[in-house]
């Protein structure tokens, strides 16, 4: 057994001359006491942070595991939406001991150190780059509106395994296809939060959809409505879990879109079956609802 303080106060003395060597300082939570390991606390998370030029590192501990997770300078999110993870090492604490510690301890130092060569800064920033979204802050000052890929890298903090396939979506296609991405990527783990009415999850699940169908575009509404939420096939539970967690904004147009596809099969045709893959063409769309609806 090992107590978490321990993992803390030991990862924290191990990286710190390997994180200054690469031009990071650690940040500190307010109140911290002189001296003490600056670990920072988040629901049932906790993590150590560290910032320099060459970007971000969060060192973070929840659910028996230890996440590496690195973003770039400007990143700023409490839920991790702008980092991605690295590496992730199970550490349960009834069960694991120092030697254990040890064990994770240098993985991380060795990916730390891979994690910022020259070569792995240049790789994420284009990266980075190809997967810009709009942040909270721009929304709120009335500059931009949520968009399809947002909502991706936002519910990949839900499901975090969404990281990698986005990434890997971006690699193949050069682009985000949202249709295809959520389709084969996002429906089925939403569905499967359904299916399993965890409340946590689900309340995880509809705070980032109602966050970004308030101040979406059409485009990214036309994601949550027609290309999600109403393309299941529900079964009563299901169904009126859906219109509980919804906002009395985003329900109306559920309702509409869902009981379209439950009567239409040409409206579902279309969506079963949306335009092959043509790249780098750019035009103007027309709202996916107001098509299904035929307006």
């Amino acid at each position: 057994m090992i107590e978490l303080t321990t993992v803390f106060d030991s990862i924290f003395s191990e990286l710190k001359p390997v994180t200054e060597k690469l031009g990071f300082k650690a940040d500190i939570p307010t109140n911290t006491e002189k001296g003490a390991t600056p670990v920072f606390t988040r629901d049932a998370s906790y993590f150590l942070a560290f910032s320099g030029e060459k970007g971000k590192i969060r060192i973070l501990f929840n659910d028996n595991k230890i996440r590496l997770l690195t973003g770039e300078k400007d990143a700023a999110s409490e839920d991790d939406s702008d980092y991605t993870l690295i590496a992730s090492y199970l550490m349960i604490l009834d069960e694991y001991d120092n030697r254990d510690l040890k064990s994770v301890i240098n993985e991380l130092v060795e990916n730390i150190n891979e994690s910022f060569t020259p070569k792995q800064i240049a790789k994420r920033q284009q990266n980075v780059k190809a997967q810009a979204t709009v942040s909270r802050a721009a929304v709120k000052n009335g500059s931009l509106f949520y968009d399809p890929a947002t909502l991706a890298v936002r519910l990949a903090t839900l499901y975090p395994e969404l990281k990698d396939l986005y990434r890997m979506h971006l690699e193949k296609y050069d682009e985000f296809l949202c249709e295809d991405f959520f389709i084969n990527n996002v429906n089925p783990r939403v569905y499967e939060t359904l299916k399993e009415n965890n409340p946590q999850k689900l309340k995880k699940l509809f705070s980032i959809i109602n966050e970004i169908y308030a101040d979406g575009t059409n485009e990214v509404q036309d994601v949550i409505i027609v290309t999600m939420l109403a393309s299941y096939d529900l079964d009563g539970g299901m169904h009126q879990t859906v219109l509980d967690n919804l906002s009395d904004l985003v329900v109306e147009d559920f309702i509409k879109v869902y009981n379209i596809l439950k009567s239409s099969k040409s409206a579902r045709l279309r969506l079963e079956n949306p335009p092959k893959y043509k790249p780098k063409k750019q035009k103007k769309k027309k709202s996916m609802m107001s098509a299904l609806a035929g307006q």
